[in-house]
């Protein structure tokens, strides 16, 4: 949910619905006094802990800080058409090399199995816009194997250039490898990904 969207109506449905469980937890809390004092102290962290959870979950509902969103500009990265026209936007938080590898998620899905060998994408947001140029090392960026691109990025607008997404394992920097290509948008890159060929592994943004 961008800010944009956040309506007073949205905030205030929203505090309504974490006033109501903030009443019953501080209620949960005030019977709680027929117990003994080591019981109640217990009921007290647990009520706390249960606060700050309901806490986190409205933040992350009202700035959608986790939220991942894909789109299309003009006819899409699998179209063929120019890239600085045509390419999707992914927005995605759990790309960025701060992440853990946890999770193992791998990008041979659909966004990279198109009719023309992959697509061309964009990335926003807090993750990150470019790929990284250096390795982040492995088990970062949502995955076991961390790509990173070993290249240079062009310089001059419209100019697309050929590289590798690297990948560490084993000791050595760039032991797996995948031909991309990137192009220069004049305030921002579009990069060509073919999906993955041996997972867990993923594109990483900084």
């Amino acid at each position: 949910m961008s800010l944009e969207e956040i309506t007073p109506e949205f905030i205030s449905s929203s505090s309504n619905n974490y006033s109501k469980q903030l009443s019953k937890t501080l209620k949960f809390v005030s019977q709680s006094g027929q117990h003994s004092n080591s019981k109640r102290k217990k009921l007290i962290i647990i009520s706390i802990i249960t606060l700050l959870i309901l806490l986190i979950d409205l933040i992350d509902e009202c700035l959608g800080t986790t939220a991942l969103t894909i789109y299309d500009v003009g006819n899409g990265g699998a179209s063929g058409d120019p890239p600085c026209l045509s390419y999707t936007v992914v927005n995605d938080p759990s790309r960025n090399i701060a992440t853990s590898g946890v999770g193992g998620i791998c990008d041979n899905g659909p966004l990279f199995n198109t009719s023309i060998g992959g697509r061309w994408i964009r990335f926003v947001g807090t993750g990150g816009t470019i790929i990284p140029l250096t390795s982040p090392g492995v088990n970062h960026c949502g995955a076991f194997l961390t790509g990173w691109f070993n290249g240079t990025l062009p310089s001059i607008v419209g100019t697309i250039v050929s590289g590798d997404v690297c990948f560490e394992t084993g000791g050595f920097m760039c032991l797996i490898l995948i031909p991309v290509s990137v192009v220069h948008c004049s305030s921002f890159y579009v990069y060509f990904l073919p999906p993955m060929l041996i997972c867990d592994s993923r594109y990483c943004t900084i």
